[in-house]
């Protein structure tokens, strides 16, 4: 580790030490960091487990959070501090495989069209895992909270919220290449440090959910001839929701996130419309799975 890194990889952890110190650990297998001068910046929400004490024995640096205030704090508070001219964020459940993060910086300083870019993101079982897609609208919003997202060729014509994985029965493409798309997810988000310096930090008054495409949003505006990049060569594990409170937590986070983005981002006559569609698919769902008839 030298004084002047040129990367910083953040990563908030939440009652997830075992994860932490397995992500820690990959981190440190990546051959191509080898040449690469690298922190680690841990921000630990007020964790009850013993996180703390096991991610103290590595070689990062430890904000001990008392209180837990989300993600979009936490990485707020690494960002102030990281050194590094690259940030990747990255989540604590998540195992760096072969080389994906010295892969992804390479790419990304090599392709000045550039600002943002993402590992493929994979399932325990090696399945492609959704990550990221395009800004919420009304027209995708629709299609998302109606299910019709679902159906063939709609995908094609209306550009999705959420893009559908090789293994729907769709068969969708969307992320077997190389592209440029919106937003990406931030299990594994890599970006210039420029950024921050220009727009700032995550928008704090998001818990978690919804704050990445928020953020990235933000980035569009400033930015909105730069891109954001899927890469399928660089490949990373995320076991997902590690962090999460209960079950239907996601699903209330990800209804929250969409609220406050069309709240803060889009004319005031689309709000109400956007909460109509929620409830909506929160109806869908409970029909699907009566679990989310209380959400």
């Amino acid at each position: 580790m030298v004084n002047k890194p040129l990367l910083s990889i953040i990563i908030p952890n939440y009652n997830t030490a075992k994860m932490t110190v397995n992500c820690i650990k990959s981190i440190y297998q990546d051959k191509g960091l080898k040449e690469i001068p690298f922190e680690i910046i841990v921000i630990d929400n007020a964790s009850t487990d013993d996180s703390v004490k096991k991610i103290s024995k590595f070689s990062v640096v430890l904000i001990n959070n008392k209180v837990n205030q989300g993600y979009g704090i936490a990485n707020n508070q690494a960002l102030k501090i990281s050194q590094g001219q690259y940030i990747l964020l990255l989540n604590s459940d998540t195992i760096i495989l072969h080389s994906a993060i010295s892969q992804s910086l390479n790419w990304l300083s090599s392709h000045p069209e550039a600002h943002c870019c993402t590992a493929q993101l994979l399932n325990q079982d090696k399945s492609i895992q959704i990550s990221g897609g395009y800004f919420p609208n009304l027209l995708n919003m629709f299609t998302w909270c109606t299910n019709l997202d679902d159906l063939p060729f709609i995908n094609s014509i209306i550009k999705p919220f959420h893009p559908h994985t090789p293994d729907f029965y769709t068969k969708d493409k969307f992320y077997l290449n190389d592209h440029a798309q919106d937003w990406v997810t931030g299990a594994f988000m890599l970006f210039r440090k420029s950024i921050y310096n220009k727009i700032g930090g995550f928008d704090e008054s998001y818990f978690m959910y919804g704050e990445e495409y928020e953020y990235q949003y933000r980035i569009h505006i400033a930015f909105p001839k730069s891109k954001v990049y899927y890469l399928v060569g660089p490949q990373i594990i995320h076991l997902g929701g590690a962090s999460s409170i209960k079950k239907t937590d996601p699903i209330i986070r990800e209804y929250e996130g969409i609220i406050a983005f069309f709240t803060k981002h889009k004319p005031k006559y689309q709000l109400p419309i956007i909460k109509i569609l929620l409830k909506l698919n929160r109806f869908l769902r409970s029909i699907i799975n009566p679990i989310y008839e209380h959400l």
